[in-house]
């Protein structure tokens, strides 16, 4: 049941990389993740023959790449954390991870809020400007 769980989870990871290779600058692949948004999408980070870091996001349904960027172009995400640590003291970080939400590359930051909100927030990679925000209350013990 394991080797079933794992192989979901890096379905179509091959296919990912394949295409980020033929389809962009990118000549060597150093991670593949998947995103499950509105559409699922498949996240290649990688290099291009100067060495430079590169992020594609891939939507497989269609073989599309949606857009490729320079890691250099993006606001590190160690710096969302420590903002929203100044901005919420009394908030609890969980995560952040690449997304994409509204036709963008973004972060998602997943946090515990001052209410004791669960809370997923989306900003846009390269500058950090809101994209969206849900949080979710949690059940009372």
């Amino acid at each position: 049941m394991y080797v079933q769980i794992e192989d979901k989870q890096t379905e179509g990871f091959t296919e990912a990389k394949n295409l980020a290779v033929s389809e962009t600058k990118m000549t060597e692949v150093t991670d593949v993740l998947s995103y499950n948004g509105e559409i699922p999408i498949h996240i290649v980070r990688g290099l291009n023959g100067n060495d430079e870091e590169l992020v594609t996001f891939i939507n497989l349904e269609k073989k599309e790449v949606l857009t490729t960027i320079k890691a250099s172009s993006m606001i590190p995400s160690s710096g969302l954390k420590t903002g929203l640590q100044t901005d919420c003291s009394a908030c609890s970080f969980i995560d952040v991870q690449l997304a994409y939400e509204e036709n963008s590359p973004a972060w998602e930051l997943t946090y515990i809020d001052e209410n004791q909100r669960y809370v997923l927030e989306y900003v846009k990679v390269t500058n950090g400007d809101p994209i969206q925000r849900f949080a979710f209350r949690q059940p009372q013990s």
